[in-house]
């Protein structure tokens, strides 16, 4: 009696301290987490974190998702529902700078036509076709006000002025949900597009061509710049890059003097993005010059490529021929294959970086080889590689290519996949730790008296002006993190591999037909974020297929799929033999059949109707074992685990009685 009021008492201590728990921990631990998913799904990298703990002005986001209209869309509801809690947790740690809600738009509501008018994408789904919405709309807000108290406020200033939008999260993008919600929200907090200094020794803004002795427009991944870049054009002898630079792009750098270089050098260590597109032969260089040698085509960046740890191989093109494309020839001669032409799909791509995400092609002409350097501080990421079915080309031997099937002669691949593109990032040290020596004209006499400073030194020729050489020193000689991209090709920028042009009234009508442009406007866009969006990369996937019952249901499906296969061949023989005793019949009406003819077309008849039936229930088998599967797995997941789960629990109470009455004992 005195154990059961025990018993019972204890019992009533543990419900109330159970109460005690829930009440204090729903107060005390209110918005606490825990993220238990095997790829940390739900947590948030260090630089989304950053990106939104620092936000200068409110940002409001609204998520239009069609939640009736997806009631038999377990796929899509699945998915809304991590969207939707993964900007839940941008929102908790925003420190009330970003505004949330969720909006259902119903067919034919205002809500509807608000997502439409905001270039949301309407998707038709279900029986009914009906347009489902998910995507989402963010703005910002000057002076931290949300949207609806600055309209009312009746201040102009305080308006949104800014808007970006996702306008459907594709499925097949899940891995970069992060990346484009940060994005996103950075994008948000930027008050007017980032300017980029290009340098280039190829014409890509136009100018005399002469080959044809005309001038050309110009290329049309300008025009792709020009909409989301304030474009600043720098000459090949700059000797400083303003500090309004936010992203540089050197495009087939050759000869650039050593106040340049150090120009770069100084941009990339100060923190500067830079993307690069080198190239072992730049068709476009030598077509300008068709005297000049294969080695003179080549990008030149001096001591800096290798100093970011990277390295061009000389004189060398890759030669690619699992990727290779079939080229026209001019006359009546066969299409040939071209191996030094190539075009990279997937296959070749980082799967895992944001920049290929979603690109099917990548077309390339005479592309240059980089290897990392070995004794590098840096990181190098390939991003493209060629197939093992590639080598290394000379270069040499564009230069008086008249017919590409000439490269395959002696080629044979070495089954290395060469890199094309990479990342590069980590710590660097200035490519110039002792200055430079530079040359100016010397001061006019009546100047002579002037100071001179210590490292400058006079020289003097009878032919030429009087020059003064002086030392240029690096204003920083390391970083800790720097970015950038290099592109081993600079042909990939050119219309004829990726865009076809054609005049409409007096306007350039642009048609892509490889994702050449994607790549470029994609590089710029990642490099055009601060160093925390750089880093915010792909992650796991929040789906989890049901790989073993896939297995079993493509082993179903193999199993009778040969069966139906071989069915189906008996049902066309039998039809065919049908359609030959029915010619005979049709092409004259008064022929008759004998009687052994008629019962031998019965026969055929007959079989093909049994024929027809054991299709049917091959099928009708094939979809029964899938429903009889996931029958079984649902049984298993119903009551067999819970069921294990109490006899578990029984015995585990069983066992704990009985070693406390033997130790009673």
């Amino acid at each position: 009696m005195k154990a059961m009021m025990q018993s019972k008492v204890g019992l009533m201590f543990v419900l109330v301290a159970f109460l005690v728990i829930v009440v204090v921990s729903s107060v005390s631990l209110k918005g606490g987490r825990i993220d238990l998913t095997e790829n940390n799904l739900y947590t948030l990298s260090d630089g989304s974190k950053n990106i939104v703990q620092n936000l200068e002005q409110s940002v409001k986001l609204t998520l239009y998702f069609s939640d009736k209209a997806t009631k038999e869309l377990p796929a899509v509801r699945t998915y809304a529902q991590r969207v939707k809690e993964l900007l839940q947790e941008y929102q908790s740690l925003s420190r009330g700078k970003i505004e949330f809600q969720v909006v259902d738009p119903a067919p034919f509501s205002e809500e509807e036509d608000a997502a439409s008018a905001a270039g949301l994408q309407g998707v038709p789904a279900g029986l009914r076709g009906d347009e489902i919405y998910f995507g989402l709309v963010g703005e910002s807000v000057a002076g931290g006000e949300s949207s609806e108290a600055a309209a009312a406020s009746g201040d102009p200033l305080n308006l949104a002025k800014n808007e970006e939008v996702i306008p459907f999260f594709q499925l097949d993008k899940e891995k970069f949900l992060e990346y484009d919600l940060t994005k996103l929200i950075f994008n948000l907090s930027q008050t007017e597009p980032p300017t980029l200094g290009i340098i280039s020794g190829i014409p890509i803004n136009g100018g005399f061509d002469y080959a044809t002795r005309q001038n050309q427009p110009a290329w049309v991944v300008v025009q792709q710049m020009e909409d989301l870049f304030q474009l600043e054009w720098l000459s090949e002898d700059v000797t400083a890059i303003d500090d309004n630079i936010d992203i540089l792009m050197l495009v087939h750098p050759n000869g650039l003097s050593d106040e340049t270089l150090l120009a770069i050098d100084q941009f990339v260590l100060k923190g500067g993005r830079t993307l690069v597109f080198m190239d072992g032969l730049a068709e476009t260089a030598q077509a300008g010059a068709p005297m000049m040698p294969a080695e003179a085509s080549a990008s030149d960046l001096g001591p800096l490529l290798q100093n970011w740890g990277l390295e061009l191989v000389e004189g060398k093109v890759l030669g690619d021929y699992a990727n290779s494309l079939v080229v026209s020839m001019r006359g009546n001669r066969s299409p040939v294959r071209h191996i030094g032409l190539v075009s990279l799909t997937p296959d070749s791509f980082a799967s895992e970086d944001v920049l290929l995400a979603g690109l099917e092609s990548i077309n390339m002409s005479s592309v240059g080889i980089l290897q990392p350097v070995e004794s590098a501080t840096t990181t190098v990421t390939p991003l493209i590689r060629s197939s093992d079915e590639s080598n290394l080309l000379d270069a040499s031997l564009f230069a008086t290519l008249t017919s590409p099937e000439t490269l395959l002669n002696d080629f044979s691949p070495s089954g290395e996949r060469y890199i094309l593109a990479a990342r590069v990032s980590g710590k660097a040290t200035t490519a110039f730790p002792d200055g430079i020596k530079v040359e100016d004209d010397a001061p006019d006499s009546e100047n002579a008296d002037a100071p001179v400073s210590d490292d400058v030194s006079e020289t003097e020729s009878s032919d030429e002006k009087p020059k003064i050489t002086r030392t240029v020193s690096p204003d920083v000689t390391s970083a800790d993190n720097i970015n950038l991209i290099v592109i081993a090709d600079t042909d990939i920028l050119t219309d004829r591999l990726w865009v076809q042009v054609q005049e409409f009234f007096g306007q350039r009508i642009a048609s892509p037909w490889a994702d050449n442009a994607a790549l470029l406007v994609n590089s710029l866009d990642n490099l055009s974020g601060n160093a925390d969006l750089i880093s915010v990369r792909s992650r796991g996937r929040f789906s989890r297929p049901f790989d073993r019952v896939d297995e079993l249901r493509r082993q179903a499906e193999e199993k009778l799929l040969e069966q139906q296969k071989a069915l189906q061949e008996q049902l066309a023989e039998t039809d065919s033999r049908l359609a030959e005793l029915e010619q005979v019949r049709g092409e004259d009406d008064k022929a008759i059949l004998s009687e052994e003819q008629e019962q031998t077309v019965l026969k055929f008849q007959e079989e093909r109707l049994k024929i027809r039936k054991q299709l049917r229930d091959v099928q009708h088998q094939l979809d029964q074992d899938i429903e009889t599967l996931g029958r079984n797995l649902k049984l298993v997941n119903i009551f067999l685990v819970p069921l294990l789960l109490t006899v578990l629990a029984l015995f585990a109470r069983v066992w704990m009685r009985n070693r406390r009455l033997s130790v009673q004992h």
